[in-house]
């Protein structure tokens, strides 16, 4: 298989299809910053569409367009999303054991795959948006439009990391993204208050689909194989329904349990907490693939280091993050989004600590998922135990709190989707992690302290800088050892 150097005209490979048959020779820490640079811009986008819908278009009409994309992104979980799983870890399993064959007819048959569940959620997303909605049939043609748009996408993406092509992948998500906040700006210039207000998010995915579609990509898997992909793709898409799907379904909720307004402060407070997630994201997509050609080769010491070195980083970088966050919670919300979202400011330390748990556990969902079935069957029965968790937190909180008991059940739900793999892969491969959750569990229990004192002493706003660095302060001197090994976390090795 051809090996292609990385600093040979990346301007033109993008321009060109995406070939299955040239990765690119690019390091893991290389990789992590290109990935890093294309989800900061994906999370730019849905941020700058919250921000500019919530101030020009109010917190109604916010609520309404944070739950169309929501139900458009819980739909392509069922399937369409986790083909973008498949091909990262497939593609490069063959890449790995060199067999171009075998590729090419793996990317066909997820292709197929994505096209067939793509259209048919679309077609679902119409009356489902209807019925919750109570909306009219054209605003329901915009959520279908972009749960096949996000389908296509999220399976491109995929395949353009499989196949070794992770500076391509970034340079069409910059270009995409351009592109759909341009339109986004236009539609709101021109009054546009619905929600159509998602098509600039359905000419960004749809875009990025098209200049990543897998067009080379031919011959039929055999069966067996074929069976491989689909029981992958069938149980990866239960378990991101569960986990993944888990925060879409919450702002669903919001909107069913206290209506658009409120579901509106709900978008506010996620569209703050899950943007500094996106590293752990980032990780994700180069982690899956760097596992699964370890995996390929046999190499199980490069795999449990990689897993080791990527969870500690993890802990180090995303409590120091989320943390300042949820300290910083009061002033962020009121620079923002203002007083009209002032109802932000309670829920979103709930929904920072929620996302800091999906985040820790990343390394060892990816090390179960590359490992075996079993090890996806694991993933899957933790995400469905803790969404049922959560689900039942919120049959009795939300009726009475509102849209903070949604909070903390998906919270609560999230704790528990995140020890099982954690600690079964802690005791599976003999990981030294008893000090890093310990520490973990230290800096969240000071955090949540300081919130707390914050709240009840009703302490000034500026104050809140001075307690995230206190916080960090505190972070430091438990892990000066760790940070000083990082310029880039999770990915030194």
């Amino acid at each position: 298989m051809t090996v292609v150097d990385e600093k040979q005209g990346p301007l033109h490979r993008m321009l060109r299809p995406v070939r299955l048959d040239r990765p690119v020779s690019t390091s893991l820490a290389r990789g992590g910053v290109y990935s890093t640079a294309g989800l900061i811009a994906q999370g730019l986008l849905r941020f700058a569409t919250s921000l500019l819908v919530g101030h020009l278009a109010g917190k109604t009409v916010l609520g309404e367009v944070a739950s169309a994309i929501a139900m458009s992104l819980t739909l392509a979980l069922l399937w369409p999303t986790t083909t973008g799983s498949a091909a990262s870890m497939f593609l490069a399993r063959a890449r790995g054991a060199d067999k171009p064959e075998e590729l090419r007819s793996t990317a066909a048959h997820l292709r197929m795959r994505t096209m067939q569940t793509g259209l048919l959620l679309g077609a679902v997303a119409i009356p489902l948006w209807v019925l919750v909605d109570g909306g009219s049939w054209q605003g329901a043609l915009s959520v279908a439009a972009l749960t096949i748009a996000y389908s296509g996408y999220s399976f491109t993406r995929g395949v353009q990391f499989g196949a070794g092509q992770v500076l391509r992948a970034t340079m069409w998500d910059l270009t995409s993204v351009v592109l759909g906040l341009g339109c986004l700006v236009i539609l709101l210039l021109a009054g546009v208050r619905s929600t159509a207000l998602v098509i600039p998010l359905v000419i960004t995915y749809g875009l990025y689909t098209l200049a990543g579609w897998p067009y080379g990509a031919g011959g039929r898997a055999g069966r067996a194989r074929r069976r491989e992909l689909d029981g992958f793709v069938v149980l990866g898409a239960i378990g991101s329904l569960a986990s993944t799907g888990f925060l879409q379904l919450s702002q669903v909720t919001a909107k069913l349990a206290a209506g658009d307004a409120e579901a509106g402060q709900y978008a506010s407070a996620i569209a703050l907490a899950t943007p500094a997630s996106l590293l752990a994201a980032s990780l994700t997509l180069v982690l899956l693939p760097s596992l699964s050609e370890a995996f390929g080769r046999g190499d199980m010491a490069a795999f449990r280091a990689r897993t080791n070195t990527a969870t500690r980083g993890l802990a180090v970088t995303m409590v120091a993050i989320f943390c300042s966050i949820m300290v910083c919670s009061r002033l962020i919300v009121s620079v923002v989004w203002g007083s009209e979202f002032a109802g932000a400011q309670k829920l979103l330390p709930v929904l920072v600590m929620a996302v800091l748990a999906t985040n820790l556990c990343v390394a060892s969902v990816n090390a179960l998922n590359t490992r075996s079935r079993r090890g996806m069957l694991i993933n899957t029965a933790s995400s469905l135990v803790g969404m049922t968790v959560g689900v039942v937190v919120w049959l009795v909180l939300a009726p009475r709190l509102g849209t903070y008991g949604v909070a903390i059940g998906y919270l609560c739900g999230t704790v528990t989707i995140a020890a099982v793999p954690i600690t079964w892969v802690w005791r599976k491969d003999g990981h030294r992690w008893s000090l890093v959750f310990v520490k973990v569990a230290l800096g969240v229990a000071v955090a949540t302290g300081m919130v707390v004192a914050q709240h009840v002493a009703g302490l000034p706003l500026y104050l809140d800088p001075v307690f995230a660095l206190g916080f960090l302060a505190i972070w430091w001197l438990l892990n000066r050892a760790d940070v000083a090994r990082l310029p880039i976390p999770g990915l030194r090795r």
